[in-house]
């Protein structure tokens, strides 16, 4: 199961995310629910990276990736962090034997 997890600040805003684990969907190479986190995850990543739209750092790994937003030029970044969790949250609620989504 993967499990995705945002944090936010005291304005509701996301400082974080942590995307961890696989779906166990299918196979590798042809699992549909970790190809649609993965390409979201690096959309919002890269978008906000080569836009500057905020600061941001991020680690990855197998099945790992942990992003760190700055709270700095936030609002073109806004957009797209809370798309991502749109995306997500519907993506959760049609896979939910794969994917668990938490908001902190």
């Amino acid at each position: 199961m993967i499990k995705f997890t945002t944090v936010s600040n005291t304005d509701g805003k996301i400082t974080q995310f942590t995307v961890d684990g696989h779906s166990g969907y299918a196979e590798s190479g042809s699992d549909i629910v970790c190809a649609s986190v993965s390409s979201t995850v690096w959309l919002t990543i890269n978008g906000i990276e080569k836009q500057n739209l905020a600061t941001l750092s991020y680690e990855e790994g197998d099945g790992f990736v942990k992003c760190t937003i700055s709270d700095d030029r936030r609002e073109g970044a806004d957009i797209l962090l809370n798309s991502l969790v749109m995306f997500i949250t519907e993506l959760s609620e049609q896979y939910k034997e794969f994917l668990k989504f938490t908001q902190m």
